[in-house]
């Protein structure tokens, strides 16, 4: 005796959905299915049923513009280069961080931290500008400004609290341009 295959009942559910909704096949070539794979993951359709509808102009895709893409990448490029190279120091008063934006006040940082002489640690000596020979001067031209002191490394790094008041002066006093 053999065993009869048992066929699946078709509910009256299922029949009325493949009246109203027939199924459709066909065949492609492999670079028609390429193309249409790129499509699909650009549109970012959701099944081939809507990016197929969307050809057709039944059902509109949400496409982002490439300025909205642009603006995206932008924003997302200078967050992340803020965060890896901007320059930040805790708030003497309330702890958080401050990052710091104005050029002129990095400048000033700079200065500190150059009169403080902070160095590598690796460094193992002074690796700072040595001052040059004065040039001679012809009768009509005015005196150069001189060079500035070179400042030794192994002084202490007491100077710290220093630069720290400096900011928060500095953040004082330009009150109308606050630090985010």
């Amino acid at each position: 005796m053999s065993k009869s295959k048992k066929k699946s009942k078709i509910t009256p559910s299922q029949k009325r959905y493949n009246l109203r909704v027939p199924t459709t096949s066909f065949r492609i070539d492999p670079e028609t299915i390429k193309k249409l794979n790129e499509l699909r993951k650009t549109s970012n359709a959701k099944t081939w049923a809507n990016l197929f509808k969307s050809l057709v102009g039944d059902f509109e895709l949400k496409l982002k513009s490439i300025e909205e893409a642009k603006e995206a990448g932008y924003k997302s490029g200078s967050l992340n280069a803020m965060l890896r190279y901007g320059v930040t120091f805790p708030c003497a008063v309330c702890g958080q961080s401050i990052l710091i934006k104005e050029p002129e006040l990095k400048e000033k940082i700079r200065k500190l931290i150059a009169e403080a002489g902070w160095a590598h640690s690796e460094c193992p000596r002074p690796n700072l500008p040595q001052p040059t020979p004065p040039k001679p001067i012809p009768p009509n031209i005015s005196l150069p400004k001189p060079n500035p002191p070179s400042v030794p490394v192994h002084k202490s790094n007491g100077n710290q609290d220093k630069i720290l008041r400096f900011i928060q002066d500095n953040k004082n006093a330009n009150s109308d341009e606050s630090l985010p």
